[in-house]
């Protein structure tokens, strides 16, 4: 015998409230409290009830969500940005069979720009749109429309930068102290705890540099017998400023044996240096960060012996499916940062992952 199908009033007479009540808590309408919406939710999760989204978002007008990114332009980042927007655009051909509209506004230059196009999106998007996907930046006037946006009960996700202090849904972001860690123990293996470790350590000033650098080098002080030594070259955002120092020292320092890059944008200089200032006979190991076409080919040449990919494609990915959740089947995520975890990629695996990337699959 079929079990009986849990019906809205079924919610309702177990959670004591009306009707009405329970259709605002499970269709995220206002007039009622959160801690009361929340309550009722976990009240329908526990009876086994959910939506018919499918057969309801045939009925309702579209779901806009606004997705605020950098574009993929060419330098440092171009290889970071072009997964993130594959990614988004992977979510978003899923999420239009559902009547769910994803409205891009990418931008050029400096992070410094992000405010500016955020604004742009509240004045003109404002009362369209009911969620809304971006980084986040440590700057007044981007805090300030991040809560105007809140104000209107626009869901927000931040994707892979984080301002815990805004009251965002969620930030999905990679495990960065856990891809240092990662790379740590790779050239620990590599090496054998022999000579030196040249580390292309990125921008101190943005967090996920500074938390990657500190899980490399946690990893090295934790314990005794991983001790090496770690010699830290920051470029600012200047790659070619990075090839230089990382020539000289590869030239003038035979005690290195190991190099690490943090970042994608420092992989190719570090790349770079490697094969113009080593002299024949001499080798060293090498671990880089993402994986993209130039990255690829340094692997199949043994330039790189690794590299650690933290997945942006999807990052991006997740970020839309999270927010469609809430704003579709009223799921909340389990947790306010979502951490996408890192993995190791070297040539004995790279089809796969290159042609999942090749591909737009999502993983």
């Amino acid at each position: 015998m079929k079990s009986k199908k849990t019906t809205l009033k079924d919610i309702a007479a177990e959670a004591g409230v009306s009707l009405s009540t329970v259709h605002k808590a499970l269709y995220d309408k206002p007039g009622i409290s959160k801690r009361l919406k929340n309550e009722i939710i976990g009240i329908a999760d526990s009876m086994g009830y959910k939506a018919n989204f499918i057969a309801s978002s045939l009925k309702r007008k579209p779901i806009r969500i606004a997705f605020l990114m950098p574009l993929p332009d060419p330098g440092p980042y171009r290889c970071y940005y072009q997964d993130i927007w594959k990614g988004l655009r992977y979510f978003k051909a899923v999420a239009a069979e559902y009547n769910v509209e994803v409205l891009e506004f990418g931008f050029s230059g400096p992070m410094e720009t992000l405010p500016k196009k955020l604004k742009e999106i509240y004045e003109n998007y404002g009362d369209e749109i009911s969620g809304l996907i971006t980084t986040a930046a440590e700057h007044p006037t981007f805090s300030y429309f991040i809560d105007r946006f809140l104000k209107k009960k626009i869901a927000v996700v931040f994707l892979a930068a984080d301002l815990p202090k805004l009251d965002r849904l969620c930030c999905v972001r990679a495990q960065d102290t856990m891809a240092g860690q990662l790379a740590a123990e790779l050239v620990q293996n590599f090496t054998g705890l022999k000579g030196r470790v040249v580390v292309a350590a990125g921008d101190i000033l943005i967090a996920s540099h500074y938390a990657n650098i500190s899980g490399f080098e946690n990893y090295f002080s934790n314990e005794t017998d991983h001790r090496m030594d770690i010699l830290k070259v920051y470029d600012g955002g200047d790659q070619e400023r990075l090839y230089r120092d990382l020539c000289r020292l590869l030239k003038s320092d035979p005690e290195i044996t190991a190099l690490y890059s943090c970042s994608a944008r420092g992989t190719i200089p570090m790349c770079r240096a490697i094969t113009a200032s080593l002299p024949t006979g001499r080798t060293v190991k090498a671990v880089g960060c993402g994986l993209f076409k130039e990255s690829a080919e340094m692997l199949r040449k043994n330039v790189l012996q690794a590299v650690v990919f933290k997945d942006p494609f999807k990052m991006a990915y997740l970020s839309g499916q999270i927010l469609f959740d809430y704003l579709v089947k009223n799921e909340f995520p389990e947790s306010d940062t979502v951490f996408v975890t890192p993995v190791i990629v070297m040539k004995s695996n790279l089809s796969h992952y290159e042609n999942s990337l090749s591909f737009n699959k999502f993983r």
